[in-house]
């Protein structure tokens, strides 16, 4: 019992004692809170007194930063405007460089056409200035001087078309058809040059050549004699020019044409071969055409009256029907009837070996035509690598820079080629009609053979009176001529 009440006695203490902690806990919390609501209470007081300077302050650093604000934009918006104008001048400037970049080719161009353009008669006169403006063209000079310079070809260029338009007069040398050097007055009109020598005697057009002075196409009267009452007049105004419309062409085509005979003498040597050739082949294929034109075929009716003939058992009858006849033809049927009485197999190899005799002279001298066309076309062949060798030993010679030293062997070379194909081309054409010829003449004279020996008399006695032979021919049989070779 006694732990037990101490036990009880122990915590009615720790009640005491607890509760005494619970009230000045309270007391202390009251306390802590008053100073805290004081605390506060002065707080307040305090934000209520620095709410309105601060609100002041605020207001004044809002609308600062709005001002800021507004001015960046404003800077932002200049610095965006400059760089797009910086970049439109970057582009501005690049197209003007590209521009002239553009004159300077389009004037190197024009100069040279403008060069090209100039008849070799004025060349002498307008030397001086071109020199001057290559010169600075080519030079280190500045763009503004080169600038300078193509105008002034501009300039020329205009002055030079107005002189043309209206006809300019100026003095100056030609060459004459020998070569010889003419002092005199040209005449530019257009296109067309025109040249009057001081003493008179020699006036026509000029053309411009490999030479480097004109050379003089003299005219004939009427037109000379108005070429020089047009010089002999101050104005020009007492006659015309003669024109070429040609502008020379008519001129260079004239001198360039070439006779046949001159046409083969450029084709070396091959071209001779080729051409005999030719002419032998031409020659036999008319010959052989006359020939085989000369042989023309029986009539049907003719052919069946022989049979005929040969039916009733009239050899002598039959036989003079058959002379009538032409050509191989005649000699065939002639053939077949002398031997009627000795069977139907010697009638066809009679009938027969002259179809092979006639086969030969049909197709003589045909070969040559064929060899012909088979062989023109390798000589113009050679004759092509002979003038392409006789070619580069010019090259190695004398380089490509004169065409006319290579002109010789490249003629020769296309020349022979030309003549071995117009050699071969109606050879074969010819070779091929006159085979048709031959052949169809041979397989009507087989036709006409196999015809009398299928109608050839089943009766033996009608041409003698013996008894057929052992080695006869079965009168049911009927043997068919064989196709010659």
């Amino acid at each position: 019992m006694k732990p037990f009440f101490l036990s009880l006695l122990g915590l009615s203490l720790g009640i005491t004692l607890q509760a005494n902690d619970y009230e000045n806990a309270e007391k202390e919390l009251v306390e802590k809170n008053k100073s805290a609501l004081s605390k506060l209470a002065e707080t307040r007081t305090k934000i209520q007194n620095e709410k309105i300077p601060l609100a002041t302050k605020l207001s004044t650093l809002e609308r600062s930063v709005e001002e800021k604000r507004r001015s960046l934009d404003r800077l932002q918006r200049l610095r965006d405007n400059k760089s797009v104008s910086l970049t439109a001048l970057k582009k501005e400037v690049d197209g003007r460089k590209t521009e002239a970049q553009f004159l300077s080719t389009l004037g190197s161009d024009y100069l040279a056409n403008f060069e090209a353009r100039l008849h070799v008669a004025e060349i002498d006169r307008n030397q001086a200035e071109l020199s001057q403006i290559k010169s600075v063209l080519d030079s280190d000079s500045s763009e503004k001087e080169k600038m300078t310079a193509r105008m002034n070809l501009l300039t020329m260029s205009i002055k030079r078309i107005e002189e043309l338009l209206g006809g300019t007069q100026f003095e100056g040398q030609a060459l004459d058809g020998s070569g010889k050097v003419r002092e005199g007055t040209f005449v530019l009109s257009g296109p067309l040059a025109y040249f009057n020598e001081k003493t008179g005697s020699l006036a026509g057009l000029t053309e411009s050549g490999r030479d480097l002075k004109p050379r003089i196409f003299e005219l004939q009267d009427p037109q000379a004699s108005t070429l020089r009452s047009y010089f002999k007049s101050e104005d020009g105004s007492v006659a015309t020019l003669p024109v070429d419309a040609t502008l020379g062409d008519a001129v260079k085509v004239a001198a360039a044409e070439d006779t046949t005979v001159e046409h083969i003498q450029k084709g070396g040597t091959w071209a001779y071969p080729i051409v005999i050739a030719a002419i032998i082949s031409l020659l036999i294929a008319l010959i052989k055409y006359l020939q085989l034109s000369g042989i023309s075929f029986p009539r049907s009716q003719g052919v069946t009256e022989i049979i005929r003939k040969m039916e009733d058992g009239d050899k002598d009858g039959a036989l003079k029907l058959a002379k009538n006849l032409k050509g191989p033809f005649k000699e065939m049927f002639t053939a077949g009837i002398s031997k009627c009485t000795e069977g139907k197999k010697m009638v066809d190899e009679a009938m027969y070996e002259e179809l092979l005799a006639t086969q030969p002279k049909l197709e003589s001298y045909l070969p040559v035509i064929q060899v012909t066309a088979a062989t023109a076309p390798l000589m113009g062949l050679l004759g092509t690598v002979t003038g392409m060798i006789k070619t580069f030993k010019q090259i190695t010679l004398f380089g490509t820079g004169d065409a006319k030293s290579l002109s010789e062997g490249i003629s020769e070379a296309l020349i022979t080629t030309e003549l071995g194909l117009v050699a071969a081309i109606p050879s074969l054409i010819l070779y091929a009609v006159l085979s048709r010829k031959s052949k169809a003449i041979l397989a009507e004279m087989e036709r006409l053979s196999s015809l009398f020996l299928n109608a050839f008399p089943k009766k033996k006695d009608l041409f003698l009176n013996t008894p057929p032979k052992e080695n006869d021919l079965d009168d049911s049989t009927s043997d068919a001529i064989a196709e010659p070779a």
